[in-house]
């Protein structure tokens, strides 16, 4: 039987009243998955509401700005209300240090319809003291290749619901497009995106709702920024889509 073709979807967490003016889809985080170790991934942020509910992840990028997924910020209603936790594996802990967002930039090309571009820069009121990631580059084509292996972090629920607020990590395969049908568009192209497919020995995972603008890390670079994929988090479609590090990083002065 083939498969229905489904619109991709935002994967932002449900966001507080006071931030979204639209109710969002509720939250869940890598499927399969484990946990991330203390320290191992420093770059890896957590956007949050005034309340302290996850909205979606992110990347240092720089000191003082955080690469996500577009529609995280188109999202919500003022950007400039998110915070940027980092330094922490459990982003509800006390550890770490906690940023302001100053202001956002969506990347000029962004189509929220096919979630082609889907990026944006977060600027912080203050630097923040943690190892940033290098973003794969023009140079970098190789680390795209169909076959390598990259690693995708997120918080949220696992697989069944079940809830943690502690950081999830899960390795993928890079796929062809096509593979990450439905979840891509006839036009879509490795250009602009990457497929991110479940290996041999953990066929069910992949990222899930509430994982959006989290990375894709490969070889210590940043290779994808989750934008879409796994709507359901369940075993039928374990396929994760990820807008390509190094298309959006012109767009966005980077």
């Amino acid at each position: 039987m083939p498969r229905t073709r489904r619109t991709p979807f935002a994967l932002a967490f449900g966001l507080a009243l006071a931030l979204v003016g639209a109710l969002a889809p509720t939250a869940s985080a890598v499927r399969n998955g484990t946990d991330t170790p203390v320290g191992r991934t420093p770059y890896v942020v957590a956007l949050v509401t005034a309340d302290g509910e996850l909205l979606c992840g992110g990347t240092l990028v720089a000191p003082n700005k955080v690469l996500t997924a577009a529609h995280c910020v188109t999202a919500v209603d003022d950007p400039t209300a998110i915070r940027v936790v980092a330094g922490r594996t459990d982003y509800t802990g006390t550890g770490g240090q906690e940023r302001r967002v100053t202001r956002a930039r969506v990347h000029p090309q962004f189509e929220q319809g096919t979630l082609t571009y889907d990026a944006a820069v977060l600027v912080l009121n203050r630097p923040l003291p943690y190892a940033t990631a290098p973003i794969a580059g023009a140079r970098d084509n190789a680390l795209y290749k169909t076959g390598n292996k990259a690693t995708a972090y997120g918080w949220g629920q696992r697989d069944g619901g079940e809830p943690t607020t502690r950081l999830q990590r899960t390795t993928l395969v890079l796929g062809k497009i096509a593979a990450c049908e439905p979840y891509t568009f006839p036009g879509d192209t490795a250009a602009t995106k990457v497929c991110g497919l479940p290996p041999a020995n953990n066929p069910g995972t992949s990222i899930c709702r509430g994982d959006s603008g989290g990375p894709l890390i490969e070889k210590g670079k940043l290779v994808g920024i989750v934008s879409s994929g796994n709507k359901y988090c369940g075993a039928e479609q374990p396929l994760s889509v990820f807008t390509r590090a190094s298309a959006v990083r012109k767009g966005l002065g980077l």
